[in-house]
């Protein structure tokens, strides 16, 4: 999955100014921001001040908002349509070429026509694969998208596409990226046109026919004649959304859901603050359900899962890889962390996830051991242990092969939480690091990796381990720290996929009290 940059707007009074806020006709801009907002009673010498500051604050509102209408054409071949109205005039438009390892997305825009201020046509040059510029500015331009299926069913989660079935619209590929100083946008409203019998599932706020988004980075749309959605109230409101017939139920999903959402919230201390949307759509062909794709874009889980199965096998994959991206709605999306630190909200969360996973009961101690000791001998078949640190591996994530940021990481992961669960004597665990994260100042962006170092260097043994581990390309090194656990580590050839992480059966008593507080 990508980063999410949240944007945040505050209002903070210049040093020795302090006083309250004033504004007087507080309804509509209450609206706009979707929430209720409470402010002090306002003396009258402040309300004609405060009258220009509401004005003030509606325009800049609405001049950073995008405007558009998307309309299913044709589902064979797949084409939409899309009218939009920019904040400001431009003479360039430029789409996302690229995400999450799928090129050439800016290719399939096609049919770009700008319409002047005065309703004439602008005609737009394609200078490059989702970049278009034109001789005169404009603010309302139509194009059409190609929504063609791309080459591999494990990208549907992560980019748009659409057939006779279904649709999942989602705007960071299908709305230009906003150019500074021209068309800058932080929000959208979105109108959407389907077919006759078609329904509408999103992650975004609804009034009537218009969709509202102060992230149309994040914001997720899946379309189709056979969606059926629940809503509950679990520790946020969360929606699931289904296509199609499925072999579970949707209380099948909630009940699992509902479990792993409360357990991250005990982890973090915090409860999150959007509702959350889970869309679990078909995975391409009559396939099982270790067939899967999935990604978390803000307060949206995209879940493409295989199908052709038993209940009981739908569940209990669907419940393994929701510990993974249920995590991700707290880690990265609900952090103020700037960087590349891929390393930890993807290694560390699937460490953290297969901790889920155990404590709810969902695989065995063995389960967990193999788990890991199969991580560990993809890892030690990978080119590159020796060359990329994993913050490196970070920043090369989706320009090389390399799965150093999900092996390495979960593998660090591992020994960072047993080193710190033996340092103290099982009072701790990784948990506290989450936990610390989510104390850090609400005020301000940090730098991810800078921030997360400096929590998980605490003491000097475990300053090592990080500096090794995470800023270095030092090769993993299970034995001096699972020993003291009571387990012991049998490799075979690399690569051989025989590696296995066993129980001592003579462990000493310090051992399996080690061992009983990581079960």
């Amino acid at each position: 999955m990508s980063t999410i940059t949240v944007k945040h707007v505050s209002y903070s009074p210049a040093p020795g100014k302090a006083g309250p806020i004033c504004l007087v006709a507080v309804s509509h801009l209450s609206q706009v921001a979707g929430e209720r907002i409470t402010f002090p009673a306002c003396p009258r010498k402040f309300a004609a001040a405060g009258a220009l500051l509401i004005l003030f604050t509606l325009a800049s509102v609405h001049a950073q908002t995008l405007n558009a209408r998307i309309s299913i054409t044709s589902t064979t071949p797949a084409r939409i349509r899309i009218d939009a109205h920019l904040p400001e005039p431009t003479k360039a438009l430029s789409f996302r070429n690229a995400y999450a390892g799928v090129l050439g997305l800016g290719e399939r825009i096609e049919r770009v026509v700008g319409i002047s201020e005065s309703g004439e046509r602008v005609s737009l040059q394609n200078s490059a694969p989702g970049e278009f510029q034109a001789a005169e500015k404009f603010s309302h331009f139509i194009y059409e998208v190609n929504l063609a299926e791309p080459a591999r069913p494990a990208q549907l989660s992560h980019v748009s596409s659409l057939d006779q079935e279904r649709g999942i619209l989602m705007m960071t590929d299908l709305l230009p990226q906003a150019i500074k100083n021209s068309s800058n946008f932080a929000s959208a409203i979105l109108n959407l046109e389907v077919p006759a019998g078609w329904t509408i599932a999103s992650n975004l706020k609804r009034a009537g026919s218009q969709y509202s988004t102060d992230d149309p980075e994040t914001a997720v749309f899946l379309i189709g004649p056979s969606l059926h959605e629940k809503r509950q109230q679990l520790t946020t409101d969360f929606s699931v959304v289904t296509s199609g017939k499925w072999p579970c139920s949707d209380n099948d999903v909630t009940k699992i859901a509902g479990r792993i959402l409360a357990e991250y919230s005990r982890i973090t201390q915090v409860e999150l603050k959007q509702n959350t949307v889970l869309m679990v759509i078909p995975y391409a062909g009559e396939v099982g359900p270790e067939n899967w794709s999935a990604e978390t874009r803000g307060n949206a889980v995209v879940l493409l899962l295989g199908r052709k199965s038993s209940r009981k096998r739908v569940v209990a994959q669907l419940a393994i890889v929701l510990s993974h991206e249920l995590f991700h709605l707290w880690v990265p999306n609900s952090m103020k962390l700037q960087g590349d630190y891929d390393w930890f909200f993807e290694g560390f969360t699937l460490y953290r996830a297969l901790q889920t996973d155990l404590r709810l009961r969902l695989i065995s101690f063995d389960d967990y051991l193999e788990t890991i000791a199969r991580v560990y001998d993809s890892y030690r078949a990978a080119p590159d242990r020796e060359q990329l640190s994993l913050i490196e591996a970070s920043e090369r994530r989706w320009t090389t092969s390399s799965p150093l940021v999900y092996e390495k990481g979960m593998l660090v992961a591992f020994l960072y939480d047993l080193s710190l669960r033996k340092l103290t004597n099982c009072q701790a665990s990784l948990d506290d690091v989450y936990a610390e994260l989510f104390q850090l100042p609400a005020t301000g962006q940090s730098d991810a990796n800078e921030t997360i170092i400096r929590i998980l260097s605490s003491n000097e043994e475990l300053k090592l381990l990080t500096r090794d581990y995470v800023q270095k390309a030092t090769p993993v090194n299970f034995e001096p720290i699972i020993s003291a656990y009571g387990i012991q580590l049998q490799t075979g050839p690399v690569g051989s996929g025989t590696t296995k992480l066993k129980l001592d059966r003579d462990s000493t008593k310090s051992q399996r009290k080690l061992l009983a507080c990581l079960q």
